[in-house]
């Protein structure tokens, strides 16, 4: 599964961003329940299929955040470098994002995880009362 997933999103003739992004964030919300996981995060990193698009980048961030919370030990590592790569992104929405994550976990782990891993409901057409 490691390498199919690497592959697929490693191809853009096969993997659009939007397709990309989608399995960025179930690898985000998923990867830590299975024992590759990290593998294939740290695979799509080395394999620089997210620094194509500020889009992929901070779906990567985002997915790399919500695995370092769940499982700090394991992506350590990992996120430390996507925060990197996000830092100096020429992309100030990019930079900025990591500056936030980065800032609420070093000042807030707490606080962080409320912010990070709260669940995202999809919007209504119900107005605001």
């Amino acid at each position: 599964m490691e390498s199919r997933v690497v592959e697929t999103c490693s191809n853009k003739s096969t993997a659009s961003d939007d397709c990309q992004t989608a399995m960025l964030a179930v690898l985000g919300d998923c990867a830590d329940l299975t024992p590759t996981g990290a593998h294939i995060i740290e695979r799509l990193i080395d394999s620089q299929c997210i620094s194509v698009s500020s889009k992929l980048l901070t779906s990567g961030l985002t997915a790399c955040c919500r695995l370092f919370l769940r499982c700090p030990a394991q992506y350590q590592h990992i996120l430390g470098h996507v925060l990197q790569l996000c830092m100096s992104s020429c992309d100030a929405d990019v930079h900025d994002k990591a500056a936030v994550y980065y800032l609420l976990l070093s000042t807030d782990v707490q606080l962080a995880t409320t912010v990070i891993l709260a669940d995202i409901t999809a919007p209504t057409d119900t107005p605001c009362s």
